[in-house]
C-alpha cells in the first residue's frame, strides 16, 4: 500500500496537537541557520506555518513545487506575504527559464495552474486529517494554509492589484 508522503510527514504533528484548542496563545520560536523568529500567536498560526513547511518538503510530487519557497521559509507569513513570495519565486523561475532559452510564462498562467493542482492535494489532505482529528487546531491550521494557497488560483488578479496599490503607497 502506498502512503501519501505529505500525510505521513505531518502525521506526528497532527497527532501531537489534535486535541488542542486552535486559539490558545503560544510562544513560538523558529530558528534556522540564519536567524531566529519568535512570536506570541495562536496555536493555529504556529501549526499552519509548521505544517506548510513539512508538506512542501514531504516528497509529495505536487507539493514539492513549493519546496523552493521552503528553502527560504517565512514563519507566520500572512496571506499578502504568501502571495508576494509565491509570485516572486514563480517569476524567478520564469527568468531562469528564459535565460536557459526555455519558454517563460510572464502572464503567471502556470502559477494559477500549479495552485489549482495544490488545491486538489489540499482537499485530499483535508479529508484525511478531518477524519482523525478530535480537536480543531490542526483543522483550522490546514484550512488557513489551504485558503492562502487557493487565493493564488482563485483571485490572483485581485491579489496582484492589492499588492500593486501597496507598492505604490496607496493602501
Amino acid at each position: 500500500m502506498e502512503y501519501c508522503p505529505a500525510a505521513v510527514e505531518i502525521l506526528p504533528v497532527v497527532e501531537a496537537f489534535q486535541a488542542e484548542d486552535a486559539y490558545q496563545k503560544v510562544d513560538v520560536e523558529v530558528t534556522d541557520d540564519r536567524r531566529t523568529y519568535s512570536k506570541q500567536t495562536t496555536l493555529e498560526e504556529a501549526l499552519r506555518s509548521l505544517l506548510g513547511l513539512k508538506m512542501a518538503t514531504s516528497g509529495c510530487p505536487v507539493l514539492s513545487e513549493l519546496k523552493p519557497m521552503a528553502l527560504h521559509h517565512l514563519p507566520f507569513a500572512n496571506s499578502d506575504e504568501f502571495v508576494m513570495r509565491s509570485v516572486g519565486y514563480y517569476l524567478l523561475q520564469q527568468l531562469f527559464a528564459q535565460r536557459n532559452q526555455e519558454q517563460a510564462d510572464w502572464e503567471l498562467k502556470g502559477l494559477v495552474e500549479r495552485n489549482q493542482r495544490l488545491q486538489l492535494v489540499n482537499q485530499a489532505l483535508w479529508q484525511r486529517i478531518h477524519a482523525v482529528c478530535k480537536g480543531d487546531s490542526n483543522l483550522k491550521a490546514l484550512l488557513n494554509f489551504f485558503s492562502m494557497a487557493s487565493s493564488v488560483s482563485v483571485s490572483l488578479e485581485s491579489q496582484l492589484r492589492k499588492l500593486q496599490a501597496r507598492m505604490k503607497g496607496e493602501a
